[in-house]
């Protein structure tokens, strides 16, 4: 049988309710030689379900033997992808309809072992963040460039750029001969507990350089079931959290030990990540992990209750432990640092508007209540699904674009709400004639009542005073 073009593969674990919409999105493509592969990670019969209500031969479903690690159910499902480029999505996650032709034409034009992304980015009504709910992130750029992947790697490492600077498998496509050679080198594709961050790094390294698209060609998703929220933002109070991290224990799936093991987003994930694979794949590798950078980070942003902000002072001088002037910095300067309480986690912005590069929008005021909602939404806004996308070589020249785009629809805007008001100051005319015409019609009609009404009412009181006598 033919390898198709691409694997989707989507881990899962219990969450029906979520995998339903990720595979419609999937199944709603402009392109077809693909497959999708459910890793089932032991959950009950409903995913097995809701695979079957899909209804289509392109879907491919395995279950676990039993309850996995994340990491090692990714492994799962990515060891059953046949495609010649594998992208892995999560389960409250979707594709856009026009991904995988856009990925198809890239791979053909440049040939890139890895085509990374910049997802749309999307919150369920049910996300345990109240506050930052019904949120969707519409990326408008179309930048196109290759990058080096060490570079990369740096930029990430030092701070400077988000780790969805690299090309994960959450948010790229990956060329199967790139997982091959990780495999090789390490015995796996994900051998670490973070196996998003992990594995942009690793890819960026055994592919040396990968094609970074500006275009969205995934929603990534935040649900009520988010194994990320549970464990970064509700550490020990959410069962999600607890099976995450009794798994992981059980696999072997620790944290590096000069990394402190607490909930710090993003600079514990990516410097736990970084140097796990320093160790692993990249020992010469150009990027240093400042320490004492990642030690503040970790006494200001720490996301514990007050009554274990001492042992989290502790836990960041643990992971300090073996470098004496490193110790005596963090007892001089952060040793006595006061409790401070985590301020609100903020994914939404204050205003929905229009910024430089993305369109931020309240998914609910657009009916939007699941991620199949929420790529069709997108769709709408982009309009790639019947027009392919004309790429820019530079972030600048997107922006040039985006700009003239929006002069363009605030021109259109403009024009329709004169034309509102028009509408309204003759809604408003007409209005008044007809309370004119009504009052008259209503002083006439009393006329009408006042003498027509006298005679039948004074010859039915006259019958009345008759039959009385």
């Amino acid at each position: 049988m033919t390898a198709p073009k691409f694997s989707v593969v989507i881990p899962t674990r219990e969450r029906a309710d979520t995998l339903r919409f990720a595979l419609r999105t999937c199944l709603d493509q402009t392109f077809d030689d693909y497959e999708i592969v459910v890793s089932d990670n032991f959950s009950s019969p409903a995913t097995r379900a809701v695979v079957d209500e899909a209804g289509s031969a392109k879907v491919r479903y395995f279950r676990t033997p039993e309850p996995l690690a994340l990491a090692d159910n990714w492994e799962y499902g990515v060891a059953r992808a046949r495609g010649e480029y594998v992208i892995l999505i999560g389960d409250d996650d979707g594709l856009l309809p026009h991904g995988l032709r856009e990925l198809d034409r890239a791979a053909s034009e440049t040939g890139a072992r890895a085509i990374r992304w910049d997802a749309a980015f999307y919150t369920w009504p049910g996300v345990a963040l109240e506050t930052e709910r019904d949120y969707l992130r519409v990326p408008l750029l179309t930048a196109r460039r290759v990058r080096d992947g060490h570079e990369a790697i740096r930029a990430v490492v030092e701070f400077r750029e988000f780790y969805t600077a690299l090309p994960m498998l959450y948010n790229a496509a990956v060329h199967r001969s790139v997982l091959d050679e990780l495999r090789r080198l390490t015995g796996r594709v994900f051998p670490h507990h973070y196996p998003d961050v992990y594995s942009g790094m690793a890819v960026a390294h055994a592919a040396g350089s990968f094609l970074s698209v500006d275009v969205p060609m995934t929603v990534s998703g935040q649900s009520r079931f988010s194994t990320g929220v549970a464990t970064l933002f509700d550490r020990g109070r959410n069962p999600i959290d607890r099976e995450y991290r009794d798994l992981n224990a059980r696999a072997g799936l620790i944290p590096h030990r000069s990394v402190p093991d607490l909930p710090v987003f993003p600079e514990v994930p990516v410097a736990d990540a970084y140097e796990f694979g320093k160790r692993a794949l990249f020992p010469d590798a150009p990027a240093r992990l400042d320490r004492k950078t990642l030690a503040r980070a970790c006494v200001s942003g720490a996301r514990v209750p007050e009554a274990e902000w001492p042992a989290a002072l502790a836990e960041v001088r643990r992971a300090l432990a073996g470098d004496p002037e490193l110790e005596r910095w963090f007892d001089d300067e952060l040793a006595g640092a006061p409790y401070s309480p985590p301020g609100r986690v903020r994914l939404r912005p204050e205003r929905m508007s229009p910024t430089g590069d993305a369109l931020h929008l309240d998914a609910a005021a657009f009916g939007v209540t699941d991620v199949a909602g929420a790529a069709l939404l997108c769709d709408r806004v982009l309009g790639y699904r019947t027009a392919a996308v004309e790429y820019h070589e530079s972030p600048q020249a997107g922006r040039e674009r985006l700009r003239v785009t929006c002069e363009e629809l605030t021109q259109q805007l403009g024009a329709a709400a004169n034309r509102i008001a028009e509408l309204h100051a003759e809604l408003a005319g007409r209005i008044a004639e007809l309370h004119a015409e009504l009052a008259g019609a209503h002083a006439q009609l009393a006329r009408e009542q006042r003498w027509s009404l006298l005679r039948p009412l004074r010859a039915l009181l006259s019958r009345a005073r008759g039959a009385r006598r």
